[in-house]
């Protein structure tokens, strides 16, 4: 069976591009193609196979302006060639499920969100514009939408990152979807004996992930925080934060695994459509502090029915208020959170699982089946 597999950029490391990896690991003979490609932001199994990068690749600029030509995605993405394909499996993000495939070719969509810009965050992102901008977004738009919902009607299966989505996917594309959780790889390092004196954040510095807000609560609590991470909003944050926090930049893979295990706990301000950095610090025994809603609700365990010991602790609100409550109230309980329940509630997400059930789905979606997870 010849595989292609399809994602919108790899201009960073995100929890979109682990998901290729272990997809790209999974078939290992698949051809793998995107809008924008940098060879630096490559992981090592996409560097030894390499990227087939669309005509808005050699645009001027084309990674620091990505975003501005979204408009051209559709057209970019129907000029790859995908004929000789078997199976196509589109990572969306952005456009990548209005791939045109053979007729009896299998197309399945892991949709990690619709666009936020184009959908549900129309009206903020609109705004925020200036107004002879305002007025070319509107019209594009406007296309971009019937674009993309005519595209997700042809697509043959969509898989959504978590139930959050799921329901999104329902109400802005009118598909229905099966969950798969994202994969995500598993501590095999012993637990941390103590807790560290510093709570961590790792991601993208932007907007939307609310870093300013940790960064306002550990000011007024004085407690320590480490941001891993760069972005847009880095030198912002660097002018309001405190004595109290650290930021460390870039880090490498190898040595996140110790800033997860010895942080005291992981917080997160950013409404998720999954997190993956939320599980990622489960999966070494750390409980999350995170705001109550999108995926945070599926990743972090609270009050469950079952009796299972909590995993962390939830904000209500995305407010600097509401995050120093949920700092002072896990500090009085910090005691009560035990490492091998926190690592063992994250083994649902573990990649393994996740492999399993994608290729159980794809597999009953091939012989014509209902598809079915294992």
């Amino acid at each position: 069976m010849k595989v292609a597999i399809l994602h919108p950029w790899f201009l960073m490391r995100g929890g979109g591009e682990k998901v290729v990896d272990v997809l790209a690991g999974m078939y290992p003979e698949a051809d793998v193609y995107a809008l924008f490609s940098n060879p630096e932001m490559l992981s090592p199994i996409l560097q030894s196979r390499g990227v087939r990068a669309s005509l808005l690749n050699d645009f001027p600029f084309a990674s620091r302006l990505h975003r501005q030509l979204l408009p051209l995605y559709p057209m970019a993405v129907e000029s790859f060639d995908l004929r000789e394909y078997d199976l196509v499996i589109s990572s969306c993000g952005p456009a990548m499920m209005g791939a045109s495939v053979r007729e009896d070719a299998l197309h399945v969509c892991y949709c990690h969100t619709p666009q936020r810009s184009y959908w549900d965050l129309y009206p903020e992102h609109q705004l925020q514009l200036r107004p002879w901008l305002r007025h070319f977004f509107t019209m594009s738009a406007a296309w971009v939408r019937t674009w993309e919902f005519s595209a997700m009607q042809r697509v043959d299966h969509v898989i959504a990152n978590s139930n959050y989505i799921a329901d999104r996917v329902r109400t802005y594309f009118r598909r229905e979807s099966v969950v798969i959780y994202p994969p995500v790889s598993m501590s095999t390092k012993p637990l941390a004996p103590a807790n560290g004196d510093y709570y961590l954040t790792i991601g993208r510095l932007e907007k939307q992930k609310r870093v300013d807000i940790l960064i306002q609560a550990c000011n007024l609590l004085g407690r320590k925080l480490v941001i891993a991470g760069t972005g847009k909003e880095e030198e912002y944050l660097k002018s309001i934060a405190g004595p109290t926090i650290e930021f460390r930049g870039y880090v490498a893979d190898d040595v996140i695994p110790d800033l997860y295990a010895n942080c005291k706990a992981f917080i997160f301000a950013a409404v998720e459509d999954f997190g993956i950095s939320p599980v990622e610090a489960q999966a070494y025994g750390r409980p999350v502090i995170a705001y109550g809603h999108g995926g945070s609700l599926e990743t972090v365990r609270v009050n469950d029915p079952g009796g299972r010991p909590d995993t962390g602790i939830l904000f209500p609100y995305q407010t600097v208020d509401s995050l120093v409550d949920a700092l002072r109230r896990f500090e009085r309980v910090e005691d009560r959170f035990r490492p091998e329940s926190i690592q063992q509630h994250a083994r649902k997400f573990d990649t393994q699982t996740f492999a399993e059930s994608f290729t159980a789905f794809v597999n009953s979606a091939g012989k014509k089946e209902e598809p079915t997870l294992k």
